[in-house]
């Protein structure tokens, strides 16, 4: 008697359907636990941007290499 207890209960637990149900019904638990549980992360400060520099100062032109005509006139 004891042996025909053995195979039911090991022909239900390795029958596909009840497989399936109980993998079912374990994501669906978890997904209900995720969401009672879930908080939302607060906004991460923003940071101070750096005051911007201010543009170079223009260089002054230096005189052009080669230019003979002009050294030479004066």
């Amino acid at each position: 008697m004891n042996v025909n207890y053995v195979k039911l209960v090991m022909g239900v637990i390795t029958d596909v359907r009840v497989i399936i149900t109980i993998v079912a019904a374990l994501f669906i638990i978890e997904f209900a636990k995720f969401v009672t549980s879930y908080k939302k992360k607060p906004p991460r400060p923003k940071k101070a941007k750096a005051p911007k520099a201010p543009p170079p100062a223009p260089k002054p032109e230096a005189p052009a290499e080669g230019g003979g005509d002009e050294a030479a006139a004066e």
